[in-house]
This record gives C-alpha cells, structure tokens and sequence, in this order.
C-alpha cells in the first residue's frame, strides 16, 4: 500500500513539474509573439506619420503657390516670374510625391497557427500517458530474505562438511567413515531446511491475509 501511494505521488509530481514547464514555455511564446506584433505595429505607425507628414507639407506648398499664382493674374510681368519659380518647385513636389507612393505599401502581417501544435492539442496522448514497469511482488523482500539465509546456511554447511572430510583423510580414515558423516551432516541438515519452508509457508499464509 506504501508502495502503491509512493508511486502515485511521484506520477502526480512528475505530471505538474511537466505542466507547469509547458505554461512557462507557452507564456514565454506567446510574449515573444505580442512584443514581435506590437514592433510591426509601431514600425507600420511611424512609417504612416512620416508620410502623411510630407502630404500634409506638400499640401501647404502646393496651395501657397496656388494663391501665388492667383494673387498675379492681373499683372503679366510678374504673374511670369511666379510661375517660372512655382515650376521648379513642383517638380520637386512631383519627386516627393513619387517617394511617398513608394513608400506607402505598409507591410501586412498574420497570424499562423504552428502544425506540430495543432495536432499537439488534437493528440489524445498530449503532455504524456502512462506506461506499465515491471510489476514488484508485495512479498519479495521477505522471500529474498529468507533466500539468502538459505544460502548462507548452505555454504556454511558445505564449508563446514569439507574441513570434516579434510580432517578425517589428514587422520586416514576410510572413505566409509566419510560417508557416514556425510549423512549426518545431511541428517542435521534436513531439520533446519524444513524449519525455512515452514517460516515461508507462514509468512505466505499471513500476507494473504492482510491483502484480503
């Protein structure tokens, strides 16, 4: 149950340490966006005054000339110096013009949505799924205990049988005498390996119990 509850906790962390990198992400893109949109806005805005602040100039000069021109319809004479000067000076209200109308494509923008995010959203496994590890028996420490006091006893055992059968052939005893304590070291034995199944059986039998 321990277990179960620690691994649910870690899932749920990991899901919102997850989540919340994405908001970040997606917050930091979408300022990115606004700050680059506002930039062309500004960029398009001052373009515009600047050139609506040329016509505005170029509409002054082109009527004080106008009224020049006007003033001298009486007088021939200089009505022909006005207009000479007012020549020159609309071809280069003519240039300006020219510049102004070259200018004046103000660069337009949209908005595109990203693919790979749109099937992100569109995705049943978007931010992650949950994938099956290998399974863990509620029981196996016990078990792996038990285990590996079985085997120490063994090697002990075995340890122990094999300085016997060292002594005896040191002493010369016969191969039937080895023998013969060959099986009461396996006599001795016998109990202690019944004892360890019995103690399994138990603990078996137990945690059965406590799962019910």
């Amino acid at each position: 149950m321990k277990s179960v509850d620690e691994e649910s906790l870690t899932n749920i962390n990991e899901l919102r340490k997850f989540r919340t990198e994405i908001n970040q992400y997606l917050d930091k893109r979408e300022n990115e966006l606004l700050a680059e949109i506002d930039q062309k806005k500004r960029t398009s805005k001052t373009l515009l005054n600047e050139l609506k602040s040329k016509c505005t100039n170029m509409k002054s000069s082109i009527e004080k000339l106008k009224s020049e021109l006007q003033a001298q319809d009486d007088n021939s004479n200089q009505l022909l110096i006005v207009g000479k000067r007012a020549i020159k000076e609309l071809a280069g209200l003519q240039a300006a013009l020219e510049e102004v109308s070259k200018r004046s494509e103000v660069p337009r923008y949209k908005f595109h949505r990203d693919p790979a995010t749109e099937q992100l959203i569109t995705s049943d496994k978007a931010i992650g799924r949950l994938e099956e590890g290998e399974s863990t028996s509620a029981l196996g420490p016990l078990q792996r205990q038990l285990q590996t006091k079985q085997k120490q006893r063994q090697q002990e055992t075995m340890q122990q049988h094999q300085k016997h059968i060292k002594a005896l052939s040191q002493k010369g005893e016969s191969i039937s005498a080895v023998e013969q304590q060959e099986r009461q070291q396996q006599k001795k034995q016998q109990p202690w390996q019944l004892e360890t199944m019995q103690q399994q059986q138990k603990y078996m039998q137990g945690a059965s119990q406590k799962v019910k």
